[in-house]
């Protein structure tokens, strides 16, 4: 796996010259990304200060050389693997985005915390990229298409479902590695199997839509499941069920086009209330 580290642009752009512009220019077709569908410059700050860069940096290298691992034992080929490591503005985890016709990793430092969220959220943004460059029309080149609930369902759901396997996790773990409690983690599950059939309800209403109030996979509001990454419920409940019904292997669950994908998940969610 090849890694691109733009933390010492981060440290002599931002933390010294306080220049944005500057750190940007360390690599555009990233940053064009980034601030385009997941934060904005306007609010950008050095929210990683020199100490706390090397252990974030650490940790997410370390992360990396046990992902890979797995990975490589999964049977997943990672030589030409991209990852990029910066700091971002603490919107995202990370996921993957397309330069030169190629998928390519994006971590943010500031991110990742601990060992599990580390190894949980790494295989999942890899997943992404893989993803995208088996079925490249997942991936989303607008914010509307960004924003199609059925896109996130399906994605979310096979990052999500092939982490847990890769890693031989539970589902708690894998949608949420260590971010809450365990006894937290517990809660959650069971408000979302307590309303399943109304989140499977709302995600077959707004299966078309990329309406931005739509929270399902924000963390707004911990009282309403709705708004509180239900979507990523849905997607691991949606992709480990059509996993298993139909026996297919992680490649072809990567490579199922999309079209298809949609059309067994509108049906399954029709089933829900059959």
């Amino acid at each position: 796996m090849n890694i691109i580290d733009l933390t010492d642009s981060y440290t002599s752009e931002i933390l010294k010259a306080k220049d944005l512009r500057a750190y940007e220019q360390s690599y555009p077709a990233l940053f064009s990304h980034y601030f385009k569908y997941w934060a904005t410059r306007k609010n950008f700050s050095n929210c990683l200060l020199q100490t706390e860069l090397i252990k974030r940096k650490n940790l997410i290298i370390d992360g990396i050389k046990q992902v890979e691992q797995r990975l490589v034992s999964f049977g997943f080929e990672m030589e030409n693997t991209e990852v990029v490591l910066f700091v971002g503005n603490a919107t995202s985890n990370g996921h993957a985005f397309k330069d030169k016709g190629k998928f390519i990793v994006w971590l943010p430092l500031e991110g990742y915390v601990t060992k599990t969220q580390a190894e949980i959220f790494i295989t999942h943004e890899i997943i992404h990229a893989f993803h995208y460059a088996n079925s490249p029309d997942f991936y989303f080149t607008n914010v509307a298409e960004k924003r199609s609930v059925i896109r996130q369902v399906i994605t979310e759901g096979v990052a999500t479902y092939l982490t847990m396997k890769i890693l031989n996790v539970d589902e708690g773990t894998a949608l949420w590695a260590d971010f809450i409690s365990k006894n937290d983690i517990i809660i959650w599950l069971q408000e979302c199997k307590h309303k399943e059939q109304m989140l499977y309800k709302f995600v077959l209403k707004t299966f078309s839509s990329s309406n931005s109030k739509i929270g399902l996979f924000y963390a707004k509001d911990p009282s309403d499941i709705k708004e509180y990454r239900a979507g990523y419920y849905v997607g691991l409940m949606l992709v480990e069920s059509v996993a298993i019904d139909r026996m297919l292997s992680v490649k072809e669950l990567l490579n199922m086009p999309r079209k298809k994908f949609e059309n067994i998940a509108k049906t399954w969610l029709q089933e829900r209330f059959a």
